[in-house]
């Protein structure tokens, strides 16, 4: 009878775990269903560039909680040039299309300034657990930001994506972040701050900045303006000659009154 009773519980631990299997198993592919499905959607041509870059700033730890904000960092920004490399796909207005375009140049540039604050060493996995729920609720904001079209929809990620960017830079602040790396983070915390007004202003109708717009090259300053010809200086009048004084007359000789009396004179 035990014997009965043991191989009818060993059954029912059995169907038990076979069902518990099945249940994870079918959680597992609804998820990866959905996954796939969200992936496809063709009003969101950026969803896979979001899922990559979240996957890869969650795998970027550091050795402490300064160094987990440079290699995040890095994939953040690497997300937000794929990104935009695929808003310039999609035909988007002149204005997302300038800022896509200067999305790509600065965060390429600030990438090199990353990489050289990289540290080496053992990494810390508790330090990059610090950046989980900031960068959690900016996946899910971006996930989740849509627009009327492309463009907009763009730049709803984007906000989503700098507001991100100073959250986590909030987290390596509050962390004990020093020196060089330090200044980066205040840097990046301040350009990113930028950024989420100027998207803010575009999503309100209004145009790119110039504050926003890339410095055009410096134009060479314009030639001085030739002084003009001199005017050829008036000719003074030669001064008129004196003229001749006249010649003394000869005196009229005196006529005497005996020569008067004759009519000689």
């Amino acid at each position: 009878m035990k014997k009965v009773m043991t191989g009818l519980g060993a059954i029912a631990l059995m169907a038990s775990l076979a069902a518990c299997s099945g249940t994870d198993e079918t959680a597992q592919n609804g998820a990866a269903n959905d996954m796939n499905t969200m992936m496809a959607d063709p009003d969101n041509p950026f969803a896979q560039s979001e899922m990559a870059m979240d996957s890869a700033i969650n795998a970027a730890v550091g050795v402490n909680a300064g160094d987990s904000w440079v290699r995040k960092m890095i994939e953040h920004h690497k997300g937000a040039i794929e990104m935009s490399r695929v808003a310039l796909t999609q035909k988007p207005t002149a204005d997302a299309a300038m800022m896509a375009q200067q999305t790509i140049d600065k965060q390429t540039k600030e990438i090199a300034d990353l990489e050289k604050l990289v540290a080496t060493g053992n990494p810390d996995a508790a330090s990059g657990e610090l950046y989980r729920a900031a960068t959690m609720q900016m996946h899910d904001a971006m996930m989740g930001a849509k627009g009327a079209d492309i463009s907009e929809t763009y730049l709803r990620k984007m906000l989503a994506h700098h507001q991100g960017a100073v959250a986590m830079s909030d987290v390596a602040l509050a962390n004990g972040a020093t020196g060089a790396v330090r200044a980066q983070i205040e840097k990046t915390k301040a350009d990113q701050q930028k950024e989420v007004a100027i998207v803010e202003a575009m999503l309100r109708g209004e145009p790119m900045t110039p504050a926003a717009q890339v410095a055009s090259p410096a134009k060479a300053p314009a030639p001085a303006a030739s002084p003009p010809d001199p005017k050829p200086a008036t000719a003074k009048p030669a001064p008129a000659k004196p003229k001749p004084a006249p010649e003394p007359k000869a005196p009229e000789p005196t006529c005497l009154p005996e020569h008067r009396a004759a009519g000689h004179c």
